[in-house]
């Protein structure tokens, strides 16, 4: 009898305190759901772990520049294969063909790639863009530096990198640009004035960094009288190419800044 008492005992504490853990309960929905979030998260992370060194670096900017040949009027621009005029033309651009520049070079020249692979060099007179490849030039030289920029029409200059004069300016219309890139003051190229019949205006104090291209004053007419409504215009695109100054900064180009100077346009 006591045995059976013992047996029906221990029957009543196993079902009231062995069954509270639940060891075999079956989880709800909300921790099946939680589980399975659990485990893509962790997908998730392994991905972005294993993505991360594969990322793709930006793709590197192209610049593209029109050939414009606004000089020889033939219609055609010649990429050559050495950086001189003199060297092997290798293609020949049509009027407002597209190319890739992919380096700027002194002094007024871009390297360019054709479409079937081939690198070859024009001369930035030639090109019209509106940015230039990067490049290693600016305005910390010894001696002079010119600077120019297209977008707010400024002229900086800057003499042993320390900013001495700036002034608004006008470069060219679009149909007549001022080239882009990095120059220099030429050899023997400046006066104190000039007239062009075909554009009926001259200016003063002019000196040139690249062929027909000069820095000068506001233009003058035939007789040399500054012509107002053209100095007027300054800060905003007016010129045939040229860019247009102050007659005082003109004055100071043509008396101070000697030939070799840097020259950069952007």
């Amino acid at each position: 009898m006591k045995r059976k008492i013992i047996v029906l005992v221990l029957a009543i504490v196993f079902i009231t305190v062995g069954c509270s853990d639940k060891p075999m309960e079956k989880p709800t929905d909300n921790e099946t759901i939680s589980g399975d979030h659990q485990k893509e998260d962790n997908n998730v992370e392994e991905n972005t772990d294993n993505e991360e060194p594969e990322k793709a670096q930006e793709e590197e900017k192209v610049y593209i520049g029109q050939a414009l040949d606004t000089l020889d009027r033939d219609g055609i621009v010649e990429v050559y294969e050495e950086k001189s005029m003199s060297s092997k033309v290798i293609h020949k651009l049509k009027d407002l063909d597209k190319v890739e520049l992919t380096e700027t070079l002194p002094y007024g020249w871009f390297k360019v790639l054709l479409d079937d692979g081939t690198e070859g060099y024009v001369d930035a007179r030639y090109v019209r863009t509106k940015e230039v490849p990067p490049h290693e030039y600016d305005e910390n030289v010894e001696g002079y530096a010119l600077v120019f920029n297209h977008q707010d029409q400024k002229l900086k200059i800057y003499k042993d990198g320390q900013l001495e004069k700036e002034a608004i300016a006008s470069s060219g219309l679009w149909d007549h640009f001022t080239p882009r890139g990095v120059f220099q003051i030429e050899s023997d190229r400046r006066g104190k004035a000039f007239y062009t019949p075909r554009h009926e205006q001259g200016g003063k104090y002019w000196v040139g960094f690249k062929g027909v291209y000069l820095f000068h004053s506001i233009p003058t007419d035939e007789k040399g009288n500054f012509i107002d409504e053209e100095a007027e215009k300054l800060g905003q695109p007016a010129s045939h190419g040229c860019i247009r100054l102050p007659v005082d900064v003109a004055k100071y180009i043509y008396d101070n800044v000697p030939e070799k100077s840097r020259v950069i346009i952007y």
